[in-house]
């Protein structure tokens, strides 16, 4: 595909979207850069002639979306999403920082595509040191043991990240026999000028500033883009935080490493909170120590072992999305108790994961043991319950394997489940889901030899008691059996049966995903059976719970907006400039955006609801009662 990438913000923020233009490259894509920041034109050369982006361009009025088959926008400004059609722009939402840094956060779109390699390093473009700049300029190293390049500012707007010892610092690291080169623009110059007793180097452009920070050996500074240029360089190095996020704002390097001001009730890690965290709590003598630390080792960031660039295409987009999910990693201190019969041999494996719902597991496990079909070894994967699952499943039924892991989601969990698996047969077992004791035996009976995999209709019971027979319509009839599931996932994870050796073509559950993780693989098991190795029976074969504090009910708008996400990243793995295909992918992203904003209004923000029902108008629905909702 070729991809239209947007990075933006500050500096710092920019430098962190560099690793997701080397990841889309890498798995085949060819890729333009949009930087969308105050400071465009400053930074472009940072990255002129890299050979992962074509074109770079710096405003909105110098490329057109048409040309490009896809958006992906990194975590900031997210302009790409405004100009492309609904569900044809991937982007980072502010809650995907939440516990990850910038850089990670932005690096899991190309893994939402199926990138399965190492974060990528950083990158701007190396220049000579010299840079034409006349010789009363120039720095030229003096000092044997190399020179320390300080960032002591973050400009005045923001004060409240400056920590207050930097000069004596500087002093004690000159005594060392070191350079100290002071940089930054003139609004970090502090009042005193005490950075004119050291090398001083202030309001360069940024290719100069690059350039000196290449010559040296080693990076001081608080939270700030110059740190983030002196990671790409591959700087060893210390960075300051105190009311800024060290988790959000942490630096893509092996050896940049961070200190953190400890926090104390009521402060924030936001520059803008009324109480920030205080970086000067951070003592002279603690940072000292750091300090001498990282002056003993002067090895810069060694480079990543990347995977190989591969050729782009439809197939080898989703081959590369099922090896990620297979690449997964196995969590750490996985426990199990068994209590098996003496040379039993199952069919079935049932994969059940809870997570504190001991109560609902024992009559999941109940229903799975009470089927007809006997042949059956289920597997109850606890997901790091604090309630008393662990208690009732200490000496577990016969037949059963108990799995205990550390609290990973229900996707980590069915895929400890699914590795352990021994059956012919796997089938999957919600712990809010109650089977029909023939359950197992009708599916098996119904696909014979013709079928790998089986799905059935289902009993949903609603808030109020009520009952419903789901879906009204089976998926699949005509042929359509993906078409179908993508336009609506009508089918439950607990009625589904596969062979075990599906998991080949079909991968793992995506444990990246928070919700629409059993709708993902849906259509990748549609997608493998080619439309015609699943058999939809038409009778309903097991009952839905709806669970009180299910996250489609707690985070509704958070649960579709990343459903929209997963729509967004089908489209990008099936995109082949089919027009047929292309507008049935807007029309479902258009028909999400209606959903967005039926609970936003619902939620009471109007602002959002407003923005999604003008979303799903941009993608064709047409909202009657719009405008007049609008008025009101």
């Amino acid at each position: 595909m070729r991809l239209l990438v947007e990075i933006s913000q500050g500096l710092g923020n920019c430098i962190q979207g560099t690793p997701l233009l080397r990841a889309l490259w890498l798995m085949g894509h060819d890729v333009d850069l949009y930087v969308n920041s105050p400071l465009a034109d400053k930074l472009k050369p940072l990255w002129d002639d890299w050979e992962v982006v074509g074109k770079v361009f710096t405003g909105h009025d110098q490329f057109n979306v048409a040309d490009y088959d896809f958006g992906v926008s990194a975590y900031g400004r997210r302009q790409l999403t405004r100009m492309f059609a609904p569900g044809m722009c991937l982007k980072v939402e502010k809650r995907h920082v939440k516990h990850q840094s910038e850089t990670e956060a932005n690096v899991e779109l190309a893994r939402w595509l199926g990138y399965a390699g190492p974060t990528p390093q950083a990158y701007v473009k190396a220049h000579d040191p010299n840079l034409g700049l006349p010789p009363e300029q120039r720095h030229k190293r003096t000092a044997p043991l190399g020179g320390v390049i300080v960032h002591a500012g973050c400009d005045r707007n923001s004060a409240v990240k400056r920590w207050g010892h930097w000069r004596e610092l500087c002093q004690r690291i000159a005594d060392t026999g070191r350079d100290v080169i002071v940089t930054g623009t003139h609004d970090d110059r502090s009042e005193e000028n005490w950075e004119d007793d050291f090398v001083s180097r202030f309001h360069m452009e940024l290719p100069e500033t690059a350039a000196l920070i290449g010559e040296s050996k080693f990076y001081l500074g608080n939270d700030s883009g110059v740190g983030h240029l002196a990671a790409a360089m591959g700087l060893p190095g210390l960075m300051l935080y105190g009311p800024s996020n060290p988790i959000k704002n942490a630096p893509n390097s092996k050896v940049m490493r961070t200190m953190v001001a400890p926090a104390q009730d009521g402060e924030s890690r936001d520059v803008n909170a009324a109480k920030p965290v205080p970086i000067d709590r951070l003592t002279l003598d603690e940072v000292w120590v750091e300090v001498e630390k990282l002056l003993e080792n002067p090895q810069r960031d060694p480079d990543r072992e990347l995977p190989p660039r591969i050729e782009d295409s439809v197939e080898k987009r989703w081959e590369s999305y099922v090896a990620m999910t297979q690449a997964q990693p196995e969590p750490n201190d996985v426990t199990e108790v068994a209590n098996m019969p003496s040379g039993f041999t199952p069919s079935v494996s049932v994969v059940i994961p809870t997570h504190n719902r001991a109560q609902n597991a024992e009559r999941a496990v109940k229903s799975a043991l009470e089927q007809t079909e006997k042949s059956v070894e289920v597997l109850v994967v606890d997901d790091g319950s604090t309630d008393d699952t662990q208690e009732k499943f200490k000496n577990p039924p016969e037949r059963v394997r108990y799995i205990r892991k550390p609290n990973g989601g229900a996707s980590s969990a069915r895929n400890v489940g699914l590795r352990r698996a021994q059956g012919e047969w796997v089938a999957l077992l919600d712990s809010d889901d109650v089977w029909e004791n023939e359950k197992l035996q009708l599916q098996l009976a119904a696909m014979r030899d013709e079928y790998v995999a089986a799905s059935s209709r289902h009993t949903h019971i609603n808030a109020d008691g009520s009952r419903e027979i789901k879906p009204d319509v089976l998926p699949g009839r005509d042929n359509h059996l993906f078409r179908d599931l993508y336009e609506n996932l009508s089918l439950k994870t607990s009625s589904l049966i596969f062979k075990r050796h599906m998991l080949e073509k079909t991968g793992l559950f995506n444990e990246r995903f928070p919700i629409s993780n059993d709708w993902d693989f849906f259509l990748r098991l549609a997608r493998a059976v080619n439309n015609s190795g699943i058999r939809v029976c038409e009778q309903p074969l097991l009952t839905v719970h709806r669970s009180d504090d299910s996250i489609s009910k707690t985070r509704r708008a958070n649960a579709l907006e990343e459903a929209y996400s997963r729509i967004c990243m089908v489209n990008a793995l099936l995109h082949n400039s089919d027009a047929d295909s292309i507008r049935r992918h807007i029309a479902r992203a258009a028909r999400k955006h209606l959903e967005l904003s039926r609970a936003y209004r619902k939620d009471g923000n109007k602002e959002k609801a407003k923005l999604h029902a003008k979303e799903a108008m941009r993608g064709g629905l047409k909202l009657k009662g719009f405008w007049r909702w609008l008025q009101a």
